[in-house]
């Protein structure tokens, strides 16, 4: 097995041994105690930074489910994205261990990779048990750890680093084995697994996830890896996951959710899932080449996860009963019908309220020719809501030319006894009817004049500028189909194309079902939600032509008593139940947000107006969650 470094460690001749040297030792090295391994490396001596200096204050925050940080994100301390491959960012451990530990907890990382989670620790004062069963991240994570500490330091939090396997903690075929002897003796777990097989980590290593490549194993092999961590960790404490996806085939493959769903089956509640956007990866370039090549989005997303201790007898599954994933004729909606008649006849709290068949309008560029990635942004418009500008780009990207699509609008039924809606639900979702949202912070509209332009005739020739541009997507001589595109020309294109009997001979290529806010639904609202969703999705297998789409827009959801129902990963789970992946299969996965949510350079100007990030633990009101403001457009491929 050679030890495992990327290209700019092995530039360090000084540092680390050469190629031959390892290749020659490498027998040598997994005889050899984890000791003799580091010693390959010097101590890193004084630090230029114990912490994040001032210019790196503004990405420390989190105020919402949408983490997005410009640019390259800032590290201190000893911490580094160039010497080993898929480390987390060190805000994101940060944030956990500031919000549910405390000073002298003991914290478990049963991934450690290049020591992230254990610098953290003793930077912050807890004590880091880290383990990886990779010797080669094991050397580099004590090299990592070994600078010298400032006087308020005390060197009794100097983090354990262990080379052990985390499917077998407290082997005693492992060293250091006493340390996960006793249950429940762990505050906190950080868990950085890898993302299936995304990045091998190892050539031939005995345990190594990395090296499950079918999601089966690799679910099997985390299982055990749960277990453990549930043993380990204090009841109600918190475990935070940090997970991305994967594709096969061309085709997503949910990793994270899949991961999720193991983690609330084991015993643990998700109290938290906060979407981090994925910038500057290094395999950035290839990924554009392959994108086009073979027509799928980019990775741009990854997923943090906070889920909480909770006793097995207690455990929900939030799974709907078998019977509801069966094709139910008397839930059908029917065109005759008005909205009044089928809202009335509806056993559920939910129905169809509109319906509308159309034609794809045409394209004046290839829609694959378009590299995208999995995170969309989109401008606040006062006219169009949220929704709608979001089919209208599913539309765009996924449409067909010389095809229909069609349009399904759900509506909510009013409660008898409505209850308050969540604060953590979004607020600038608020209306799913064209009517004028609230504005998130940050978010200027693109007609009003901020004192950008100098000189009335700069503002004219940039007006003039924006009209014909918009004249040119309105005829369909321009495609403005990107990430952040407007949407706003292209949505009166849709509306402008033939719809009816028109297009009655055109096949069936795509299905949208737009997206509700959440601040509609109490808890009442979910089950059915979820069943008129499975209903769509009997239809739409049936009627949609061989590698047609149907695109299902969900949001997360936070109840009146404050439980998260992880909308994306339950409707999921519910479509590949009604119909299988051999009728319907996950094509893409889109997270869809408004502008003026990423950290920005002025959010935080100097230390005196910084805010830490508060301890919750014991904590259990409401006011403590993240405000949802991140959608998922779920995109299924109709294969039989």
């Amino acid at each position: 097995q050679r030890i495992y470094f990327t290209r700019d460690t092995c530039a360090s001749t000084s540092s680390v041994p050469t190629a031959a040297a390892t290749a020659a030792g490498t027998q040598q090295h997994q005889n050899q105690p984890l000791g003799a391994v580091a010693s390959h490396h010097q101590p890193l001596g004084v630090l230029a930074s114990y912490g994040p200096t001032d210019a790196m204050l503004f990405t420390l925050p989190v105020d919402t489910t949408y983490y997005d940080i410009p640019g390259r994100a800032p590290r201190w301390a000893s911490h580094s994205g160039a010497d080993y491959h898929g480390t987390w960012l060190p805000q994101t451990v940060r944030r956990a261990l500031l919000r549910y530990t405390r000073r002298g907890d003991r914290v478990l990382s049963n991934f450690l990779g290049r020591g992230t989670d254990a610098i953290e620790c003793f930077l912050l004062s807890r004590k880091c048990v880290g383990v990886d069963i990779n010797p080669a991240a094991v050397a580099l994570a004590q090299r990592n750890c070994s600078f010298a500490i400032m006087p308020a330091m005390d060197v009794s939090y100097r983090p354990d680093i262990l080379q052990a396997d985390a499917r077998c903690l407290g082997d005693p075929r492992w060293p250091g084995s006493e340390l996960f002897a006793e249950p429940e003796s762990f505050d906190h777990v950080l868990s950085h697994p890898p993302y299936k097989d995304c990045v091998l980590y190892s050539a031939g290593i005995e345990g190594d996830l990395s090296r499950f490549p079918g999601p089966e194993d690799f679910e099997r092999e985390m299982l055990k890896v749960i277990r453990h961590s549930w043993r380990l960790l204090k009841p109600g404490r918190h475990l935070t996951l940090g997970i991305g996806d994967n594709r096969a085939d061309c085709f997503y493959v949910p990793v994270s959710f899949s991961l999720i769903r193991c983690y609330i089956d084991e015993g643990f509640e998700l109290d938290e899932l906060v979407v981090k956007r994925q910038r500057y990866c290094q395999a950035f370039g290839l990924g554009t080449y392959l994108c086009v090549q073979f027509d799928f989005l980019m990775f741009t997303h990854e997923f943090i996860a906070e889920l909480r201790k909770v006793p097995r007898h207690s455990i929900d599954p939030m799974c709907l009963p078998p019977l509801h994933y069966i094709q139910d004729a008397s839930l059908a909606f029917h065109k005759q019908d008005s909205p009044a008649a089928v809202a009335a006849a509806s056993p559920l709290n939910v129905y169809v309220s509109d319906r509308v068949l159309r034609q794809v309008p045409p394209s004046p560029i290839e829609r694959k020719s378009v590299v995208m990635g999995s995170v969309w942004t989109f401008e606040h418009h006062a006219v169009h809501s949220f929704p709608l500008l979001c089919m209208s780009r599913m539309v765009e990207r996924f449409g067909r030319d010389s095809a229909n699509w069609e349009q399904i609008m759900l509506t909510l039924k009013p409660l008898a006894t409505q209850p308050p809606a969540s604060p953590c639900s979004s607020s600038s979702s608020a209306r799913a009817s064209p009517e004028p949202l609230h504005r998130p912070a940050g978010v200027h509209s693109p007609s009003v004049d901020n004192g950008t332009f100098a000189g009335e005739y700069e503002r004219e020739r940039q007006r003039q500028i924006r009209q014909n541009r918009e004249q040119l997507l309105t005829l369909g001589l321009l495609s403005d189909l990107g990430d952040d595109s407007t949407d706003t020309a292209h949505y009166r294109k849709l509306l402008a194309m033939p719809c009816g009997p028109q297009t009655r001979n055109l096949p069936q290529a795509l299905i949208v079902v737009p997206h509700l806010p959440n601040s509609l639904f109490a808890r009442a609202h979910i089950a059915d939600y979820r069943r008129a969703l499975v209903q769509i999705t009997h239809d739409a297998s049936a009627r949609l032509c061989p590698s047609g789409l149907l695109v299902l827009g969900v949001q997360d959801v936070r109840d009146e008593l404050g439980k998260l129902w992880p909308l994306g990963m339950l409707v999921l789970e519910d479509v590949q139940k009604a119909v299988g992946p051999i009728r319907l299969r996950l094509k893409e996965f889109i997270v869809a947000v408004e502008n003026g949510y990423a950290r920005k350079r002025d959010d935080v100007v100097s230390r005196d107006c910084f805010v830490e990030e508060k301890c919750v633990v014991g904590d259990h009101s409401s006011s403590i969650h993240l405000p949802i403001v991140h959608v998922y457009y779920l995109v299924f491929m109709k294969l039989k």
